[in-house]
């Protein structure tokens, strides 16, 4: 089974749509970082699968997960730095009808980062995916979510190996993004939380050790350009 498929967490409800968009250390007053993604960006409590938390699926807690991790990082060396969590698992559940659902990341968009992660694909439906129209549907959303045409862009692959991940790659290169292959880190059980929940989806979210491996691989990319 690829592993993509034991990723049963549902795509729909991870957050209230008022919820899309928050901020850490929004008074911030130098550089603006915003972080694209899913639940592994950013999954709110559901106590029907047993996740009573409020931060990336399946840390073992807010500081553990890739984004508080690497705004530990930044503020070493950037320490008025504000960031937005951008949360698009919606997006990516209907990124066929991408543009449609664009509006619900206006004050995303109102932020004008300085620079902008995409960590996200896992919940565009794997089968039967459209290259083409993700082709284009992802660039429409990295365009409006970088309205000023400032933002230093970042993208990954899938945590899980993803049919889109050449897609994605070849918008960086074509762009001549920076961009960071995961797809490995989904295939070693260790970067997972598994043993640690009962439900199975979770469980093979990143743990700890995959959180760090994610931020740390990012970080590398992000020091480049901050």
């Amino acid at each position: 089974m690829p592993q993509i498929e034991k990723n049963s967490v549902s795509a729909t409800n991870q957050l209230k749509k008022n919820s899309y968009v928050t901020f850490i250390q929004e008074d911030g007053k130098g550089k603006k970082v915003m972080f694209v993604g899913n639940s592994i960006t950013r999954h709110g409590i559901s106590p029907e699968i047993g996740w009573y938390w409020d931060w990336g699926m399946a840390a073992s807690a807010l500081e553990n997960d890739y984004v508080h991790l690497l705004v530990d990082k930044i503020n070493m060396i950037e320490p008025d730095t504000s960031f937005c969590v951008c949360q698009v698992a919606k997006w990516e559940c209907e990124y066929k009808n991408g543009s449609e659902h664009l509006q619900a990341y206006t004050r995303a968009r109102d932020f004008e980062a300085d620079v902008i992660v995409f960590r996200m694909i896992e919940n565009c439906p794997h089968h039967n995916f459209d290259k083409d129209t993700f082709y284009r549907e992802y660039q429409n959303l990295i365009d409006y979510l970088n309205p000023t045409e400032k933002a230093k862009i970042i993208l990954t692959t899938g945590f899980w190996k993803h049919p889109g991940d050449d897609t994605i790659i070849r918008i960086a290169k074509e762009r001549e993004y920076p961009y960071i292959y995961l797809g490995e880190l989904g295939e070693d059980d260790k970067m997972k939380a598994i043993g640690l929940f009962e439900h199975t989806g979770i469980a093979n979210h990143p743990g700890d050790l995959g959180m760090k491996h994610i931020a740390e691989l990012i970080w590398e990319k992000i020091k480049e350009v901050i």
